[in-house]
């Protein structure tokens, strides 16, 4: 009885034992699989965090594009006033040089001046014959318009 009770004993030791390096196994395995996880790259997440800029990025370039939409939209309407202040300014420069070229001829009062000036400025293609005329010539259109 003693022997089988010391066999008994040494089988529950064994099982003892047994289970404790099973436990510590198992511990140790754990500890290395973290150790594994944690070393690993993170290529899922690299990837749902590069889709993510990807969003972000379309986004930003859809901005871009109607920024860019909006601004020459508004480009257009200032380049249409400008060239309505250019052709203004362009007007305004003919009819001073009108006026200086009618101030030189001679016998020209003021108030012949300024009819002159009034009937050729009505008409742009007059404006640019008067331009081309020689002094006689200019003197007898004046007297026509007058």
């Amino acid at each position: 009885m003693e022997a089988e009770h010391e066999a008994n004993l040494s089988d529950w030791q064994m099982s003892e034992n047994t289970q404790v390096n099973l436990e510590e196994t198992e511990v140790e395995y754990e500890a290395d699989f973290q150790l594994q996880v944690l070393h690993l790259p993170k290529k899922k997440n690299k990837r749902k965090r590069g889709s993510k800029s990807e969003e972000v990025l379309d986004i930003i370039a859809e901005l871009i594009r109607d920024m860019k939409g909006a601004y020459q939209e508004r480009t257009t309407v200032l380049v249409d006033m400008v060239s309505c202040f250019k052709h203004a300014k362009e007007r305004v420069e003919r009819k001073i040089k009108l006026m200086a070229l009618l101030r030189d001829v001679p016998g020209l009062g003021v108030e012949d001046r300024m009819k002159a000036a009034l009937s050729i400025a009505r008409n742009n293609n007059l404006i640019d014959i008067v331009f081309q005329l020689q002094l006689e010539e200019l003197l007898s259109l004046l007297k026509i318009l007058i």
